[in-house]
């Protein structure tokens, strides 16, 4: 169809009435969010309908999920460490030297893995550093130091 028939069809079925009484009859139509968009208007939309994000947008949430879930583990096994500590202090003499070498590997087992996790994390905050378009938007760096302090990153 042309657009003078399309025209001419819209036209008839308003004259006829099939128009009438739908969903949103003369309420005004809803502001446009990208209107101020200018000549980007169309870009700013599909990003915004398809929920598109660049690539640093979701490395910066899946930074955020990783290094809540690290801090968590970080704190678990400080606590674990504590309530260690106050059970070797009851511990009977004949036990304590196996129960604090049990303990050290166990510690040290699980720094390892901390460690490792936190080369991941820092991994991935390079990589969104790189992509990330301004320094503004860039995420500091985690240290395991950090987050047995509670802080996560370097700057203490």
């Amino acid at each position: 169809m042309t657009l003078p028939a399309i025209e001419q069809r819209v036209r008839e079925m308003r004259d006829s009435g099939e128009l009438s009484g739908l969903p949103g009859e003369g309420a005004p139509l809803p502001v446009d969010p990208d209107n101020g968009a200018g000549d980007a208007w169309a870009a700013r939309h599909l990003v915004r309908t398809s929920r598109a994000r660049p690539e640093w947008v979701v490395l910066r949430q899946e930074i955020e999920e990783l290094r809540s879930r690290l801090a968590a583990r970080v704190r678990a096994h400080q606590a674990w460490l504590e309530r260690r500590a106050a059970l070797l202090d009851r511990v009977p003499a004949e036990r304590i030297l196996r129960e604090v070498a049990a303990t050290h590997a166990a510690d040290e087992r699980v720094r390892n893995q901390q460690t490792v996790a936190v080369g991941e994390l820092e991994a991935l905050v390079r990589r969104h550093n790189l992509l990330a378009p301004s320094a503004s938007l860039h995420v500091h760096v985690v240290t395991l130091e950090g987050l047995r302090a509670g802080t996560g990153d370097r700057r203490g």
